[in-house]
């Protein structure tokens, strides 16, 4: 809401220590770990499975989970060097195959990674790979996008529609011809009205392509669908939803141990985030209702808590108290790491690679520089853009050109950095993401104009993409169109509820309009 007082709840830092508050306790790291949980199954070991981790420096905490926050800045303080876990908490692909290594693989749903490569048999070999082939037509699957979050490119399916969903995720536009139609009828002013707004049914499935298609990762990972217990949003309501837990917890070491010592871990609480609908409301025949009322993170202001019983939370601490000390021990994200864990999958390799290079463009840009030219050469350039059949090819050599460009930017070589990503569109033109560098190199000269056409492609690929409707408003800002540059940041503040600048461009346009 415009105008509202903006009462973050996304996580921070942390106290202050000083001899005030000496007694804080330093954290290396802390963090959220959401959970699939049913109190119902006869075997502990199959009650708890963890979905994602985040870091809780940037995680939010809505309602029940505000505690959590207060927790945390009451009585702790980040280290001065904390561990650097960002490349595997925000790599689904990674944390899976951590808890694997570490021996936690009953903590996690039966998962398995694929190419983004449509065949016809894709759908019949994910439901043998997680053990669903004779589970009939109403087994569910859960596809993910290996490094998306907020529930974006995540998708419950039947295993009688998993075949036609894969078609429409992994077949995108990607012919100069059809990406020019697509972006005739989807890009410009038609950008700002969400997908839900634009396509028959909801346009549920709309905006799920949108955040498949674009997205730069070469792999996506295919999940046995996990269910919670079902749990009321209000204390004695018959209205149940089947929720996602998520708890909290910091890493620390006791004092004097050194940097390799092992981790100790406290927990700070947890709570339940419920999906939009009850369970009585659930129709398997429809794709949107199968995310509205399993899946708990979605796009909007609305966000729905419930407290946790003592009982079910402290089962949940004991299943994870053991892993989650050794996955973030284990977590670091090295080059030789990476190279050994993934030397039978180049691509995935090559992705990671990229990842890790992006970190390193601020601190060392020559250093990232050599590790993208690595990175490179573990990738067969195709024969030509626009084969559906190198789709992962063409995503990972768009990414690494993407991320080329942008350290090229960060050292002020502005035209060597359009050069890259001008590459990187040729290779893959549905990347949003780098339709968002172009549009802030026209944004440095004041090409206005230009720099709207491209923020409006970014939006229209991805409209979960906060860093555009914030371009859009600015450029709208400076052009005087203030009309137009509050409508961009509406849009934004209706994804992003929590964002300070989109606040401000939308002030700045009502103040000038009044």
């Amino acid at each position: 809401q415009v105008g509202a007082l903006v009462d973050s709840d996304v996580g921070g830092t942390g106290g202050k220590p000083n001899e005030a508050n000496s007694a804080l306790t330093q954290v290396s790291f802390w963090g959220i770990c959401d959970v699939k949980y049913d109190a119902r199954l006869p075997d502990p070991r199959d009650r708890v499975r963890v979905l994602e981790l985040g870091d809780g420096r940037t995680s939010r905490f809505s309602h029940h989970g505000r505690a959590i926050k207060e927790n945390f800045d009451r009585k702790y303080c980040m280290v001065a060097d904390p561990i650097k876990r960002a490349v595997m908490t925000e790599n689904k692909k990674l944390t899976h195959d951590v808890f694997v290594k570490e021996g936690f693989s009953h903590l996690r749903p039966d998962t398995a990674a694929y190419p983004r490569r449509y065949h016809e048999g894709l759908a019949g070999e994910i439901l043998a790979d997680l053990g669903l082939d004779n589970g009939g037509a109403e087994a569910m699957v859960v596809l993910k996008l290996v490094n998306r979050s907020r529930g974006a490119g995540v998708i419950v399916t039947s295993a009688a529609r998993l075949d036609g969903v894969l078609r429409s995720l992994l077949r995108p536009p990607l012919k100069p011809i059809e990406v020019h139609a697509w972006m005739a009828e989807h890009s410009g002013p038609r950008a700002m009205r969400p997908p839900s707004a634009q396509a028959a049914g909801g346009g549920f499935m709309e905006e799920q392509c949108r955040h498949w298609w674009c997205n730069e990762c070469p792999v996506f990972l295919a999940e046995r669908c996990c269910r919670s217990m079902p749990w009321p949003l209000q204390p004695g309501s018959n209205e149940v939803f089947d929720g996602t837990m998520r708890v909290a917890f910091a890493l620390y070491r006791k004092a004097g141990e050194n940097q390799a010592g092992p981790f100790e871990i406290d927990w700070l609480g947890g709570y339940w985030k419920m999906p939009k609908d009850p369970v009585e409301r659930l129709d398997a025949s429809r794709l949107a209702s199968l995310q509205e009322s399993i899946i708990s993170s979605f796009n909007s202001v609305d966000k729905r808590t419930a407290e946790v019983s003592a009982e079910h939370l402290q089962e949940v601490f004991d299943a994870l108290t053991p892993a989650l000390p050794l996955v973030f021990a284990a977590g670091h994200t090295s080059l030789q790491s990476v190279a050994d864990a993934y030397k039978d999958d180049e691509l995935f390799r090559a992705f990671t690679f990229c990842r890790v290079a992006a970190g390193n463009r601020l601190k060392d840009p020559g250093r990232g520089l050599q590790i993208l030219e690595m990175a490179k050469q573990f990738v067969s350039v195709p024969a030509c853009s626009g084969d559906l059949d190198s789709l992962p090819e063409l995503c990972v050599l768009s990414y690494i050109d993407r991320t080329v460009g942008s350290t090229y930017a960060i050292k002020g070589d502005w035209e060597a950095a359009e050069e890259k990503w001008r590459s990187s569109l040729d290779y893959f033109p549905l990347n949003a993401t780098t339709y968002w560098f172009q549009a802030c190199s026209h944004l440095e000269r004041q090409e206005f104009d230009k720099a709207e056409v491209n923020l409006l492609k970014a939006i229209s690929l991805d409209p979960d993409f906060k860093l555009p409707y914030l371009g859009l408003g600015n450029c709208r800002l400076l052009q005087r169109r203030f009309d137009q540059a509050l409508e961009a940041a509406l849009a934004c503040l209706s994804r992003h509820p929590d964002t300070p600048v989109a606040q401000q461009i939308s002030g700045q346009a009502i103040y000038h309009l009044l």
